[in-house]
């Protein structure tokens, strides 16, 4: 089947270099001159990886595009970005180097799916549930909001330790899901998809964030 039939599924734990970066940065503290430019179908781009990570390099693995200030910001921070972002599926073609738990690639983009192109490459689905993008009560909860162009971006997290997040579409048809994210110590995954939510789920997203109103 093809990734226009199966929503891809991918890491988020991939930073994408603008061209090939001297040195090529293994300590995550060190910077790099981030790709503002979303990848294109047959291009080869120089990327990290973190650990833990596995690909047999027959078959592309698929990694999340984000502009470089949503990539260092967050989206939250660069809401207008949202549009700019897609899920590519990347093969990969060298190891440029590696150590200290991250690894340089030099893959090929083999498919680019954007965010904003979600809704019409996969048929509407009603798998699973919000119960893990609802952020949970109590202590130590931190979530934030954002929202532009018709598209609303959810966060929350537990003491930097597990988070989850997701964009959503907002329109005159209703909201859909279309981005979900979850992260932990030694996790960092993504789904792209079309899961259009019912009244009562919406009810519920707009319940747990209650200070975002209508986007523009």
């Amino acid at each position: 089947m093809t990734s226009e039939s199966v929503p891809p599924a991918a890491s988020s734990g991939v930073e994408w270099a603008d061209g090939s970066p001297p040195g090529l940065p293994l300590d995550w503290r060190e910077p790099f001159a981030r790709a503002e430019l979303l990848p294109l179908p047959g291009e080869e781009r120089a990327v990290r990886i973190r650990g833990p990570f596995l690909t047999d390099g027959r078959v592309p693995f698929w990694a999340l595009f984000a502009p470089a200030l949503a990539a260092l910001n967050g989206l939250d921070e660069c809401p207008e970005l949202m549009r700019d972002c897609a899920m590519t599926a990347c093969r990969p073609l060298a190891v440029l180097a590696q150590g200290s738990g991250y690894a340089w690639l030099r893959v090929r983009v083999e498919e680019v799916t954007r965010l904003v192109e979600a809704a019409d490459r996969f048929p509407p689905s009603t798998a699973g549930s919000l119960e893990d993008l609802l952020p949970p009560g109590g202590i130590g909860v931190t979530s934030s909001q954002a929202a532009s162009g018709g598209l609303r971006y959810y966060d929350w997290s537990i003491q930097s330790n597990i988070g989850r997040w997701a964009v959503c579409t907002d329109d005159e048809h209703g909201m859909a899901l279309l981005l979900y994210g979850e992260w932990a110590f030694d996790q960092d995954d993504v789904a792209l998809g079309h899961h259009p939510l019912s009244p009562s789920e919406t009810a519920l997203l707009r319940a747990a964030w209650p200070n975002l109103g209508h986007s523009g």
